[in-house]
C-alpha cells in the first residue's frame, strides 16, 4: 500500500490509512502529501484529539523545532493552541495519562489507572483498536460487523409488521373492534419511528454521556457502552450495537409502552425501523462517502463535530430535531468547497 507522508515539526507521519476517515475529507489532504501540515493544522482549527491522534501515525524520530504554539513538551508531545494557556503541570498530565496504559493488554482491567481523569482521557481520541477482555470468548462478543445488525433486525421487523398488518388491517371477516385502516397502520408505524428519534437523543445524551464521576464501576460501564467509541472513533467493529444486548434493551424499553400505548407492537415495529436506520446511519457517517448536498453529508459533518469539538452537544445522529428542541444544536461552518472521502 502506497504511503502518504506529511511533515509536522520535522517529524514524518504516514497518514495513508487515515485518509478515508479524516473528518475534513480526502480532498483537503491531497495537496499536503510530502509537505508540512503545520499551517493547515493551525488554520483549520484542529482539536486536541487531532494532535493527540497524529502521534499514532509517527514513522520514526522525535519531534523537533517548533509547532503552531511555538512549544513542544519535554516528552516530545505537541502543545496545541487550546492547551497553550495551561500550566506545565496540566500539560504533563495530558501526556502522562496515555502512558499509564499498556495497549497490548486488556484495557478494562487498567481503567483504574486513569479513573481520576477519565473524562479527559476518554475524549482524547486515538487511531487504534484495543482489547477489552482477556477471555477470547468475551472479547469476540464485543465485535459486531455492521451487516449483522440488519441481518438480525430486518426479519424481526418484517415479522412484527406483517403479523400486525394481517391482524389489524387485512383481517377480513375475522376483524374485531381493534381493526384499523391502512392509513392508521402507517400512522402508528410513523409514531414509533418518531418515538425512536426522541429515545435515541435521550439515550445518547443522558445515558451514553452520563458523567461516571470517580466510581470505577460506572467508569467501566460507561467505557463499555460508549466511552470506547469516543476513545477509538474509527474502530469499525465497535460502532454498531451488538444485536443480543440491543434485544434485551429493546425488550425492557418496550414494557412501559406496551402498558400505556394502543397498538404497541405496530409502534414497536416503527421504533425498530428507526433504530435500524440510526445504527446504519451511525456506521455510515463514520466510514461512508456521502455527497455534498445530501442529508448524510450534513449528518457526517455534524457527528464529527460531536466527536472532536463539542462532546456535550450535537447528540442527534439520525436527526438533529431534538438538538433544536433541547438547545444542544451546533451550527456547522459552511465551506466554499465540497468534502469527499473516497
Amino acid at each position: 500500500m502506497e504511503d502518504f507522508q506529511v511533515v509536522y515539526n520535522g517529524q514524518n507521519y504516514d497518514i495513508n490509512k487515515f485518509l478515508r476517515d479524516h473528518p475534513g475529507g480526502v480532498n483537503t489532504l491531497k495537496k499536503y502529501k510530502g509537505k508540512s501540515i503545520v499551517q493547515a493544522m493551525d488554520s483549520f482549527g484542529h482539536s486536541t484529539s487531532a494532535y493527540h491522534m497524529l502521534n499514532d501515525f509517527k514513522i520514526n524520530g522525535d519531534l523537533k523545532d517548533v509547532n503552531v504554539t511555538g512549544k513542544v513538551s519535554v516528552n516530545g508531545r505537541i502543545i496545541t493552541k487550546e492547551e497553550s494557556n495551561k500550566s506545565s503541570e496540566e500539560i504533563a498530565l495530558l501526556e502522562e495519562l496515555e502512558a499509564r496504559l499498556d495497549w497490548s493488554k486488556p484495557l478494562l482491567g487498567q481503567l483504574h489507572l486513569i479513573a481520576s481523569h477519565y473524562e479527559l482521557w476518554v475524549n482524547s481520541a486515538v487511531y487504534r483498536t484495543c482489547r477489552l477482555f482477556g477471555n477470547p470468548i468475551l472479547e469476540s462478543m464485543t465485535f459486531t460487523p455492521w451487516y449483522l445488525v440488519p441481518m438480525f433486525w430486518v426479519p424481526i421487523i418484517l415479522y412484527l409488521g406483517i403479523t400486525q398488518f394481517i391482524e389489524h388491517v387485512a383481517c377480513g371477516d375475522s376483524c374485531t373492534n381493534d381493526s384499523i385502516s391502512l392509513l392508521q397502520f402507517g400512522g402508528h408505524l410513523t409514531f414509533g419511528m418518531i418515538l425512536w428519534t426522541a429515545l435515541e437523543y435521550c439515550l445518547h445524551r443522558w445515558v451514553f454521556h452520563l458523567d461516571p464521576g470517580s466510581s470505577l464501576k460506572l467508569i467501566t460501564l460507561h467505557f463499555v457502552i460508549h466511552g470506547l467509541h469516543h476513545k477509538m472513533p474509527f474502530d469499525g467493529l465497535r460502532q454498531v450495537f451488538p444485536p443480543i444486548p440491543a434485544l434485551v434493551l429493546a425488550s425492557i424499553i418496550y414494557v412501559p409502552f406496551w402498558l400505556t400505548l394502543d397498538y404497541p407492537r405496530i409502534k414497536l415495529a416503527g421504533g425498530l425501523i428507526g433504530y435500524l436506520a440510526y445504527d446504519m446511519i451511525h456506521y455510515y457517517v463514520h466510514h461512508g462517502s456521502p455527497r455534498d448536498g445530501t442529508y448524510l453529508y450534513t449528518m457526517k459533518r455534524y457527528h464529527s463535530n460531536h466527536h472532536f469539538v463539542n462532546h456535550d452537544k450535537a447528540f442527534g445522529i439520525s436527526s438533529q430535531i431534538w438538538d433544536y428542541v433541547f438547545k444542544t444544536y451546533v451550527h456547522i461552518k459552511k465551506l466554499g468547497f465540497s468534502l469527499y472521502w473516497s
